[in-house]
Parts: structure tokens; C-alpha cells; sequence
């Protein structure tokens, strides 16, 4: 099918040639780190060791923070910074009351995506505004990051930055902001070079989109910029170097796949309802998740469909329980954020993106079963 927004396997038959190109570009993108913001880096470690703050993580998760911050300030914080007021604390709210009451969630989504039509996304032109990070302006866009319900995990991540560079003096400051925007810089023209071919709709659908998504919930997530692609791609690759020591930890694996790779309609699809999710049980051969069902059966990890938005915390230990390890699918834009929260929940995770978007509710307008590469798969799993 043609491409929504991004195809990880273009015309061929699989995205194995996309897997090696990210590896690639992520060792790329690891040794520029150290170049231009490798010093950063470690007095922010430094400082976590110093107070106590946390368990000093891997250093490519650091890394994956800190790229974060540089292109998503710049992606949003005009925006974020032309609102004057808004029930921010309501809508953070609300992004977590979908995830615990499936049932009222289409009521919340609706009013969710009216309030941030009305609030967090206002039509203004911005073009004077300052962008330029201080500590305040990151305090607002740290607000606003929050209440979207996109991008808690990074404002929590975000925060904690903000202590850090609390603690340095206005030279030291604007150093750090100036390695920030330089990073950033190298990663969006190096990125668009590397990655850009699996992007390369992405453009064209934001110029077709914008109407379509005005009022709805999901206008942040679908209307991402291309550049937060190849962040999110990259992201997911740093993110399994992070968290692999620990995924490898585990007593048990779990593979949780999203709704859109069944062939069959939610309301045909024979599945059994559990707690964490929807348990297949084979009703049509021609299905991806039954395919991967039966795989898992041979090599030993449970197969879950699970609902866009699912409680996560779902996953958390539990006291007496063999430790599980979670291998998450999802399309590009939402991955990595599920990731961070699967990490705040204590639970060791790998991820391997959606080949291509092609859900009906948020993509696609008939909607098209989706697909991982297997390979990766296997690799994250068995090796």
C-alpha cells in the first residue's frame, strides 16, 4: 500500500534494509553526542550521582533526553509560549483518565480534543516570539508538554533537566543551550539525509491533514513533524541499547502488538478479553497477529493485542510473579513515548516500530492491517 506518512520497507519486501540503516546512523549520531554535547552529559550525570536523584541510567538514554528537549523546544515551544492561560492541570488529567476508563474513553477524547484546539494549539502568529530557552520559558512549555497528553514522559524528563541547569550560572546556561541548538542542527540535516527516504510523504500528508485533524484528540500525534520521525526512529533504536541489559533480565517475555494488525475488525475479531489485553486464538489464518501467536508459541513468549492508549501500568511488577520483559509495537510517532512510560512502570522493554501506519481511527480512511519487520523481532527475542 502507499505510504500514510512513512514506510520503513519502501518497495521492497521487508524493512530489514531500514534496521541496518538506523544502526548505522545511530553509532552516527552516539559519536556526535560525544562531540557536542558529550560534557553536558556527564555533568548532568554527575549531578543526579551527587544529590541522589536516581540509579545513574545508560548513557544512550541520556543522550536520547537531552535530543529530545533540543528538537522538540524547537518544534513547539513558540506555540507553547503565545498561550497566556489554559486548564493545563485538567487536560494532564484527562490524558490519564482515557487510559484508565476505556469505556468513557471516546466522551474524553472528544472533549479533549476541543480543549486542545481551543487552548494549547490557538491560531497566532508566533513568528515574534523569543524561543530562545530560559528557565522560565522551559517551566511554560514544560506545562504544555504535559497537558497534551503526548509528551508526559518527556516533561517529566524534561523537569529534571531544568534542576540541573538551575544549578549553573548564565554563561554555563548559555553554553548548554547553544550545544542544545547545535546538536540538534547536525541531527535534522543529517537525519533527512539518511532517513528521509522512508519519510518522505510525511510533508504532503501534513499539508492535506491540517482540517481534518483540527478538533480531534489524536492532532498532535498524527501531525507530527518529519523531523520528529527521524527522531522517534532513532529514538527507538537508542532506546533498545538503553534498556537491554535489563530486557535480558527477565524470566518471561510478553510481544504486545496494536489493534491495526488484525485483519479483522475489532467487532469480528474472536479474541479473548483479558485484563492486560486481547489474547488471540486463531480465528483466521490470513491474520499477522495470528502469525505471531503461533510463533510465539514455538519460541516460548505471550502474544497480546492491546488498545491504543492501554494502561501500561498494567505491566508493572508484581510481587511473586516471574519478571516480564515486553517487546511494544506502534507506529513512529507515539513509540518512544510508550517506551519511557513502560521504563517509569519498572518494566524491561524493547521495541520494534509498525512498518507503516494504516489504522482506520487516527490513519488510514478504510484502514489497512499493519506489519513488523520479523527479523528485528527475532533478533530482540531470541538473541
Amino acid at each position: 500500500m502507499k505510504a500514510v506518512t512513512y514506510s520503513l520497507s519502501l518497495n521492497n519486501s521487508n524493512s530489514d534494509e531500514y534496521y541496518s540503516d538506523v544502526r548505522k546512523l545511530t553509532n552516527e549520531v552516539i559519536l556526535k553526542a560525544e562531540e557536542l554535547v558529550g560534557k553536558h552529559v556527564v555533568d548532568y550525570m554527575n549531578y543526579l550521582r551527587e544529590f541522589n536523584l536516581e540509579v545513574i541510567r545508560e548513557r544512550e538514554e541520556y543522550i536520547l533526553e537531552f535530543l529530545s528537549f533540543g528538537v522538540l523546544w524547537n518544534t513547539y515551544s513558540k506555540t507553547a509560549l503565545s498561550i497566556k492561560a489554559a486548564p493545563f492541570i485538567l487536560l494532564s488529567q484527562m490524558g490519564e483518565w482515557r487510559k484508565k476508563h476505556q469505556k468513557l474513553k471516546p466522551l474524553i477524547d472528544l472533549a479533549r480534543g476541543v480543549l486542545t484546539t481551543l487552548f494549547l494549539l490557538p491560531k497566532v502568529n508566533k513568528s515574534n516570539l523569543e524561543a530562545i530557552p530560559t528557565l522560565e520559558k522551559i517551566d511554560r512549555v514544560c506545562l504544555w508538554f504535559e497537558a497534551t497528553g503526548e509528551f508526559r514522559e518527556q516533561a517529566l524528563r524534561f523537569v529534571r533537566w531544568r534542576a540541573f541547569l538551575s544549578t549553573l550560572n548564565r554563561d554555563q546556561q548559555e553554553k548548554f543551550f547553544y550545544s542544545t541548538a547545535e546538536f540538534r542542527n547536525w541531527f535534522e540535516n543529517t537525519t533527512l539525509n539518511e532517513l528521509g527516504k522512508y519519510t518522505s510523504n510525511v510533508n504532503a500528508f501534513l499539508e492535506q491533514s491540517k482540517k481534518k485533524y483540527r478538533w480531534r484528540e489524536d492532532r498532535i500525534s498524527c501531525l507530527r513533524t518529519r523531523v520528529e520521525y527521524h527522531l522517534n526512529m532513532v529514538g527507538a533504536e537508542l532506546m533498545n541499547r538503553a534498556f537491554r541489559k535489563n530486557f535480558i533480565d527477565t524470566d518471561a517475555t510478553a510481544l504486545l502488538l496494536p489493534g491495526c494488525m488484525r485483519i479483522r475488525s475489532n467487532d469480528e475479531c474472536e479474541a479473548n478479553r483479558e485484563t492486560k489485553g486481547l489474547k488471540c486464538v486463531g480465528c483466521d489464518t490470513r491474520c499477522r497477529v495470528n502469525e505471531y501467536r503461533k510463533l510465539g508459541e514455538q519460541k516460548n513468549f505471550e502474544v497480546y493485542v492491546i488498545p491504543h492508549a492501554s494502561d501500561l501500568s498494567l505491566w508493572s511488577p508484581k510481587d511473586g510473579s516471574p519478571r516480564k520483559g515486553v517487546v511494544a509495537s506502534a507506529c513512529v510517532t507515539t513509540l518512544v513515548e510508550g517506551g519511557w512510560e513502560l521504563k517509569r512502570y519498572g518494566v524491561p522493554a524493547q521495541c520494534v516500530l509498525l512498518d507503516y501506519s494504516g489504522c482506520k481511527k487516527h490513519w488510514h480512511p478504510e484502514g489497512k492491517p499493519t506489519r513488523i519487520n520479523k527479523h528485528e523481532l527475532e533478533r530482540i527475542i531470541l538473541n
